[in-house]
């Protein structure tokens, strides 16, 4: 079974990297190893291009497909191994008809797009942390999260709204964890390399994002609440203060 090497486990710092085709697709390229992170856990994709022997092809979004069930109690719905697609610009098309299967290729992604997606899904746990010690029943009722690159929400099966009072007591609880900016932990299960943990302090949480090393860059956080219908309540954070670091990021080549 094909398998996507995912380098951006081994180096989420890691900008570029050379590659082979695995398959093509009418709109995408399937490659045998990428530095783009595909959509998942509610962090959206990475955008960038796709060097080849004939012409560049953009990519904005990417995503992972197949994969075996890992069967992991905490860790629902994860899967190993599986293929990673990149979805081809629509004005770029036209050149996939003059690529071949196994025919070399560079990878390279925004630094800064990915700097700052990986800045909000880190603030994003925290957000998801102090609303759990607010309400620890939520956890159960979580239908879904979206992590952009200026802000991310989370979206609750609830008839009862959070008022003045609770927005602020979880901007409070989050806040004061940011501020504590201890090492965030981020690591694997070794029966099943895809199920991958975030920990900061006493919080663990699953989660296969890609994360910041430690909190502070994200400055102070704010929480508001939208009402999206009925029976539903969202909780969004934005952080106005954060410094995206891109510094880290490098083009230094990962081979093998």
């Amino acid at each position: 079974m094909r398998t996507t090497q995912k380098l951006y486990y081994k180096d989420q710092y890691l900008t570029e990297c050379q590659a082979n085709i695995s398959r093509l697709y009418t709109e995408a390229v399937e490659l045998d190893r990428t530095v783009a992170f595909p959509e998942g856990g509610g962090q959206e994709a990475d955008h960038g291009i796709i060097h080849t022997p004939v012409g560049m092809l953009r990519f904005e979004q990417v995503k992972r497909m197949y994969g075996t069930p890992c069967h992991i109690e905490g860790f629902k719905g994860v899967k190993t191994g599986g293929v990673i697609l990149h979805l081809i610009n629509t004005d770029d098309l036209p050149l996939l008809a003059k690529l071949q299967v196994g025919m070399p290729v560079t990878v390279r992604i925004n630094a800064l797009r990915r700097a700052r997606l990986t800045l909000s899904h880190s603030a994003s746990h925290f957000l998801y942390a102090a609303t759990m010690n607010h309400d620890y029943e939520l956890e159960e009722r979580t239908i879904g999260c979206h992590i952009k690159e200026d802000s991310a929400r989370f979206d609750f099966l609830s008839d009862e709204k959070f008022d003045g009072d609770s927005l602020q007591k979880i901007e409070s609880v989050a806040n004061s964890l940011i501020e504590q900016n201890l090492p965030i932990e981020l690591g694997s299960l070794p029966e099943c390399p895809d199920a991958r943990y975030w920990r900061y302090g006493g919080l663990e949480i699953p989660c296969g994002g890609t994360h910041l090393e430690r909190p502070g860059a994200i400055g102070s956080l704010r929480v508001r609440r939208k009402n999206v219908g009925k029976g539903k309540e969202r909780l969004i954070c934005e952080f106005p203060e954060a410094c995206p670091d891109v510094w880290r990021y490098h083009q230094g080549m990962i081979t093998a």
